[in-house]
């Protein structure tokens, strides 16, 4: 728990937070919940409008859930160890197109853990480009979905 608040007072210095109290699911938002860790000291803080009008019928398009996922980590290892090298590169390139030669590599490496929209987009780009077989990563990471 201990670690929990120290992480969520660190984000809150650059976090965008949230402080609308009258919002249906704020007991659930982790921009809300990161907001109650920002310092007293602290003179500004990012934060959306406490006036947003979607932020009180609870269709806010920033709501994020306060529940960290397990998500995948690393490609180094198993990831392409059975594939043909043709689908081994076509699959890499687009990757690369899709998310900039820096951002792969982080996901690559296993820097960044690989959050389910990017989850998908590799599985889309795999299956498109002929691989069928299982999708196997280096690890898992529980996280927060920042």
């Amino acid at each position: 728990m201990e670690d929990k608040v120290k992480l969520f007072q660190q984000k809150a210095e650059s976090y965008l937070c949230c402080y609308n109290s009258h919002c249906p699911r704020c007991g659930q938002c982790l921009r809300y919940e990161v907001g109650q860790y920002a310092a007293p000291t602290q003179r500004i803080v990012t934060a959306v409008n406490p006036r947003y009008e979607h932020g009180a019928d609870g269709t806010c398009h920033l709501f994020r859930d306060n529940q960290p996922l397990l998500m995948p980590v690393g490609m180094m290892q198993h990831f392409y160890y059975d594939m043909p090298g043709r689908i081994e590169r076509a699959i890499k390139r687009r990757l690369i197109a899709a998310n900039c030669r820096t951002t792969y590599y982080k996901y690559h490496r296993g820097d960044r853990p690989i959050t389910p929209d990017v989850l998908s987009l590799i599985t889309r780009v795999c299956r498109e480009e002929g691989w069928q077989g299982p999708l196997q990563f280096d690890g898992e990471v529980e996280d927060y979905l920042w």
